[in-house]
């Protein structure tokens, strides 16, 4: 009786060091998958064109020249600054003003502000 006792705890003793050694190869499946993952996206991210930030600036100028036909007022430092007038980006014009709305709403001069509520 004694001897069947101790065979049971030595066989439960095998099954738990199995059970045991198969979670740890589990685990380290589970690391090693992550890593190979992982090491997947870093090799997308190298293969990904990259430009320095000077190349960058200057295809940013030269897409603001090709956009205003070389004549870009927004780099004062390579271009001067316009002539009253002549730049495009500062407009005197304010759509609001109420000026631009009394001269376009004649029949009801009294009104103040942009806004017409009914």
């Amino acid at each position: 009786m004694e001897g069947s006792v101790q065979q049971q705890k030595q066989t439960y003793a095998a099954i738990n060091s199995n059970n045991n050694l198969q979670l740890k190869y589990k685990i380290n499946y589970l690391k090693l998958k992550r890593i190979n993952e992982l090491n997947q996206n870093l090799k997308k991210e190298l293969l990904r064109e990259r430009i320095t930030s000077s190349n960058a600036s200057l295809q940013i100028i030269n897409y603001t020249n090709d956009l205003f036909q070389g004549k870009d007022y927004t780099v004062p430092s390579l271009y001067g600054y316009p002539a009253p007038g002549i730049n495009p980006l500062n407009t005197k014009k304010q759509p609001f003003s109420q000026q631009n709305i009394s001269s376009s709403n004649n029949a009801n001069a009294m009104d103040q502000g942009c806004c017409a509520i009914m």
